[in-house]
């Protein structure tokens, strides 16, 4: 979020603000050390204003939910609880949809998005507000669309790429009825480096679930699963040889 020269600065200013406190326990010149420290506080505090992002995310579910044991249709519900970093802001993008398959429709509060784009095999999505937002201003957005033909393999991955402040993500695999998970990890992307995650948990009732918090902006998290899927000779045989 902050480039090199702002965290410089940062690092600057706080070593100010401490030398400003050191001053005035040892020389007693409390108001200039006091004037001195509330200088460099107020210069660090504007700059961690500056960049943090438009949007802060407090809270984001992405619940994936596979409807069939072949994997071919799935829908993806995103659901949002946003904090405005500004004001001024007359809308809000949620990039980054992607899919091994296709994905047949994207709604944003069930309704089509007000602007829709594609780069780089990627889906990046708009929401316009009615009026422009002010900043601390807070608001709930959900998102949804349908994958066909995207979760077929027996090793699949769900990504997520964080595009705003975010307090928490949790991701979220619900299966089938009949299916569950034998396996499951969690992997993050980051500055060009791959790292493990810690691990998300499979419930009793077979859902997959990874909470992360506070992840840094920019990573993609894709969460792994291994699922066996019942081979057409065993469903027949199911079928025919039921006891």
């Amino acid at each position: 979020m902050f480039d090199r020269s702002d965290r410089l600065t940062l690092y600057i200013n706080a070593m100010l603000a401490a030398f400003g406190i050191i001053f005035a326990l040892f020389s007693g010149f409390f108001l200039i050390s006091f004037i001195f420290t509330g200088c460099a506080l107020l210069l660090m505090y504007d700059i961690y204003r500056q960049n943090k992002t438009a949007f802060t995310v407090t809270h984001l579910d992405k619940i994936l939910t596979i409807q069939d044991s072949s994997g071919n249709k799935a829908t993806e519900t995103q659901k949002y609880s946003v904090t405005a970093n500004k004001t001024g802001l007359s809308e809000i993008w949620f990039k980054n949809i992607i899919s091994d398959g296709i994905i047949s429709y994207i709604h944003i509060n069930g309704a089509s998005p007000a602007e829709r784009k594609q780069e780089d095999g990627k889906t990046h999505v708009a929401m316009k507000f009615d009026s422009p937002v002010k900043a601390g201003n807070t608001f709930e957005t959900t998102v949804s669309l349908n994958h066909q033909n995207a979760f077929t393999k027996t090793q699949e991955t769900l990504v997520h790429t964080i595009d705003y402040e975010t307090k928490l993500l949790r991701m979220v695999i619900e299966l089938p009825a009949g299916s569950r998970a034998g396996f499951a990890s969690l992997s993050r992307r980051y500055k060009g480096e791959e790292k493990q995650a810690p691990p998300p948990i499979i419930t009793e009732h077979g859902k997959i679930v990874a909470d992360i918090k506070n992840p840094p902006v920019g990573a993609e998290y894709c969460l792994h699963w291994d699922w066996p899927k019942t081979k057409l000779m065993d469903k027949l045989d199911n079928i025919f040889f039921y006891k």
